[in-house]
Parts: C-alpha cells; structure tokens; sequence
C-alpha cells in the first residue's frame, strides 16, 4: 500500500469503491438502455440551465457593482435560461435535439480551430500539423453528419456518457485501493 492510501480512513476508501461501483453499474445500465442515458442528460442540462438562470437573475438583482445595463443583461439572461430550463424538463425530445446541436456546433469549432491550429503552427513539425489538420477536417464532417443525422449524435452522446461512468468509476475504484 502506498502512503497516500493508508493515510486515508477505511470508511473513504470504502465510499469511494463504492461511487466507483454505481458508477460502473450506471454504464451498463445506460448501455442496456441508452434512452436513460440520453434522459440523463436533459435532466443535467435543465437542473445547469436552472442553476445558471437563478445565479443569474440573483446577481443581477443584487450586485450593485456592475452598471445597470451589466444587471439588466444578467437579469434578462437569467430569465431566459431559467425557461429554457422549465421547457427542457417539460419537453426531453426538445432537450435532446438541443444537446445534439450542442455537440454539432461543438464538434464544428473545435474542428475549425484546429485546422487552423495546424495550418498556423509553424513551430510543430509537419506531421503533426498534418495530423492536427486532418482531426479538424473529421471534426467539422462529424458535425455536419450530426446535424443531419441527429440519431447519431444522440447515439455519440450516449457513449460519451457511458465512457465518462466507466472511466471514472474505474479511477474511484482505483483511487481507493
């Protein structure tokens, strides 16, 4: 046993097997049945919408050292996140196809940046230009084939789910030991 671990009570480490073992579980679970995956999602998305809205709109009412557009403008963002939000929990379809555009843009700038990046980089040698360049240009195909085929990005936001809950639940497990 290294020092970190003996250091640490039984009782933590036991606990955080035990996150590392529901984290796993949810995995497969999720993996027998990516709809709860893609429902954990919306509800995460919805309850940071919510968060947001309401941090927002707080500050805006009561942080006197921004000017008064700043507050308005927070006030009125954190309006409009808070209904997204209430509309995301009332329809997950909508909240869904939001998280898949989400992912599109996302994939969309990353590839553009990185393409860029290559292009750019005088300093990297050639290959790994060529091969930031070329990660871009699948990035940028990847997100025009989410936005045309939305069952796929679903599909990719399941999976990246279903990694995140193995990887972290195996690194917990490890931790702990």
């Amino acid at each position: 046993m290294s020092d970190a671990t003996t250091k640490r009570p039984m009782a933590l480490r036991a606990f955080h097997i035990l996150l590392g073992l529901i984290a796993i579980g949810a995995a497969f679970v999720i993996l027998a049945e990516p709809g709860l995956g893609v429902l954990t999602l919306v509800l995460i998305l919805s309850i940071t919408l919510l968060v947001l809205g309401v941090s927002r709109l707080a500050r805006g009412l009561s942080h006197k050292l921004f000017t008064k557009l700043h507050r308005t403008l927070d006030v009125i963002a954190g309006v409009l996140a808070i209904v997204l939000g209430l509309v995301v929990l009332a329809d997950p379809v909508l909240g869904a196809s939001t998280l898949v555009l989400l992912l599109a843009f996302a994939a969309m700038i990353y590839g553009v940046t990185t393409i860029i990046l290559g292009a750019r980089a005088d300093k990297l040698t050639k290959w790994l230009r060529g091969f930031l360049i070329a990660t871009g240009v699948l990035s940028v195909i990847f997100s025009f084939i989410v936005i045309d085929l939305p069952a796929l990005g679903v599909l990719t936001l399941v999976v990246m789910l279903t990694v995140s809950f193995l990887v972290n639940g195996i690194e917990s497990i490890v931790a702990a030991l």
